[in-house]
């Protein structure tokens, strides 16, 4: 009796610190949701990220086939060609960050503590945001800001 009570005093008086893994998948987590709005529930985001992989493929398909450089019209097929492909790019590292903080949390812990100042200083910012700290004009370009570093760092881990 006594030791029981020992032991659920020490897990009480123990406080509950986020891992860097789980600070991240949140972000992640957000930033997908950002990116795919047209999702349901959240076990449909990975279909629904497929479906949008799929359908951008298709439209880079349409505007590689309309690149001629000597035309204006020629060089924005291939501006949106180059946009587009970006995009994918972006969506699918985010998409294999995701997953891959989904199915080895503790892994991705260990390769994520060597950017723990970097996911520190952004989940700071990501916890002001959710705040208001920021105004909507700039809301967006935080945003953008955010996904391009979050990027940097799923390119690195994985």
């Amino acid at each position: 009796m006594f030791i029981q009570a020992f032991f659920k005093q020490d897990k009480q008086s123990q406080s509950v610190e986020i891992t860097y893994a789980e600070k991240f998948l949140e972000i992640t987590r957000t930033l997908l949701y950002k990116e795919l709005p047209d999702h349901q529930t959240q076990h449909h985001i990975l279909l629904t990220a497929n479906r949008n992989i799929e359908h951008m493929n298709e439209q880079l398909t349409t505007h590689r086939k309309q690149i001629q450089p000597e035309y204006k019209l020629g060089q924005y097929h291939q501006q949106i060609y180059d946009e587009l492909r970006k995009r994918i790019s972006d969506l699918q590292t985010l998409i294999d960050g995701y997953m891959e903080l989904n199915i080895d949390l503790q892994q991705m812990n260990h390769r994520l503590h060597f950017h723990h100042n970097a996911i520190d200083y952004l989940y700071n910012n990501y916890f002001l945001t959710k705040e208001k700290a920021f105004d909507e004009q700039s809301e967006i370009l935080f945003w953008k800001a955010l996904k391009e570093d979050v990027l940097e760092i799923i390119r690195k881990v994985l």
